[in-house]
């Protein structure tokens, strides 16, 4: 194993493990050893929409699963990729730390990587070579499946602080204006500390000019002045930017006598950036094949076109769907009318604990079902627009939603967003409407193919 930093190292993370990842951990032995570092259990969340809390409770797709932990961990990469690394060495692994791989080449016999270590160059030789370098990857530059698409890519500033009041696990998420589309976090980690950042879409970034470093100050201060237990917040550290390219993007991941896995290979939840749980899933998927391949000398591009294969078995179910989601949501012109959505979303999940547990899923779920998730929020449009049901009651009850009369004024306001979206940019808008319905007719092709969610039984389980 060649890694060009020293561990242990500092990594630009969110640092949440969700239960399908601490799953993952426990099966390599790692998750006793984390759990001795005194972990906060993350139970709860709470959603702000422009600065007002709209959503406050557990979170309700944790715990429906008896297979799976109650909660998440918040685990910074230094601690996680450090335990990790060491219960590798343990298994066997030969590890070179300050050895930055800078390019390799294929033989008959394997691949010879070239790489260097103090500033000396080293060749190393092996059968195969697995990419798992990150959103960089040199692997996928000389594999030539280095992709650089702004449509996919999420912008990002992390940092630590401290002064948070109370040892409640509760992450929180902020959908504000002024960083749509992306959103901002902050995840109580124990003993006063939290990790918070802010992510855009790259593409938003590029088209109006923002830049991070500056929407990262603002949410800060943003977040002191509406979380009240963050009034306190003091960085610990200058905030570190990072960059993620989600599943959206990923192409075969596969070449001859190699692999990509991780970031590397674009396996990143399309809505929230989140990339741990899926790295180690792809990881899990590239382990197994090898095994099966790599024995018979089996490593050419067609024998490990199966990794593609069994990647996109086990992902796209519930991948494509959220990268759907993430492409609706490209267009920032639509931020009041998904700003309506998302507050009528938070007051119908405070209300309705099985509405939470469907539709929310779409952002950080376990288990992810678009049939049953397009179900629920069209049985809840019926039930406001016509004002039957128990949703349309209580929105006259309490006299925050006028029924259909705000149904149509929300399709007046959608189409008020989409004229100034044409007008502003119409090759744009266009190319947009055309991503969004070629990605619809992708998740429909699963939808109708019967297709489940394959992660929440876990690569093991859903291998053959």
């Amino acid at each position: 194993m060649l890694d060009g930093a020293r561990f242990p190292r500092e990594k630009v993370c969110g640092d949440y493990i969700e239960p399908r990842g601490l799953r993952v951990l426990e099966m390599m032995g790692c998750l006793k050893t984390l759990e001795q570092t005194f972990l906060l259990p993350t139970t709860k969340s709470s959603t702000y929409v422009d600065g007002r809390r709209c959503y406050n409770g557990r979170i309700p797709f944790y715990g429906v699963h008896k297979h799976l932990p109650k909660h998440g961990y918040i685990v910074p990469r230094d601690v996680l990729d450090n335990v990790i690394l060491q219960t590798a060495v343990r298994a066997g692994a030969t590890v070179h730390m300050e050895t930055y791989v800078t390019g390799f080449s294929v033989t008959r016999s394997g691949v010879t990587v070239e790489a260097r270590h103090h500033g000396q160059s080293i060749r190393y030789h092996g059968r195969m070579i697995v990419g798992a370098d990150g959103v960089n990857s040199t692997v996928a530059r000389t594999a030539g499946l280095f992709v650089d698409d702004p449509r996919y890519i999420a912008l990002s500033q992390r940092a630590y602080a401290d002064g948070h009041e109370g040892e409640i696990g509760e992450a929180a998420f902020f959908f504000d204006r002024d960083f749509f589309p992306g959103y901002g976090w902050m995840f109580p980690m124990g003993q006063g500390r939290v990790n918070l950042g802010v992510g855009m879409l790259k593409e938003t970034c590029q088209r109006n000019g923002f830049a991070v470093p500056q929407l990262f100050c603002d949410y800060f201060e943003k977040l002191k002045r509406t979380h009240p237990r963050c009034k306190s917040l003091q960085l610990s550290r200058p905030p570190i930017g990072r960059i993620v390219k989600t599943y959206g993007c990923s192409g075969p991941n596969y070449f001859d006598k190699g692999l990509l896995i991780g970031d590397a290979g674009c396996f990143v939840d399309p809505m929230t950036g989140e990339g741990i749980t899926p790295a180690m899933e792809s990881a899990l998927i590239a382990a197994y094949i090898i095994l099966d391949l790599l024995p018979k000398g089996l490593v050419d591009t067609k024998a490990l076109s199966v990794y593609e294969t069994e990647f996109r078995k086990y992902f796209d179910p519930s991948m494509i769907f959220l990268d759907l989601c993430a492409a609706i949501l490209r267009d920032p012109h639509y931020w009041g009318s998904w700003k309506q959505a998302l507050v009528r979303g938070c007051m119908l999940a405070q209300r309705d604990s099985k509405f939470a547990a469907t539709v929310g899923a779409c952002f950080g779920g376990l288990e992810i079902n678009p049939s049953r998730i397009m179900a629920g929020m069209w049985v809840k449009v019926a039930e406001s627009f016509f004002g039957t049901g128990p949703t349309g009651l209580l929105e006259r009850r309490d006299s925050t939603i006028n029924g259909d009369s705000l149904s149509f004024q929300e399709m007046a306001d959608w189409m008020s967003e989409s004229y100034l979206s044409l007008f502003k940019d119409p090759f744009w808008h266009f190319g947009w409407m055309l991503d969004g319905q070629l990605k619809w007719i992708r998740s429909l092709s699963i939808m109708n193919a019967g297709m489940p969610d394959q992660r929440i039984k876990g690569v093991r389980e859903s291998s053959p």
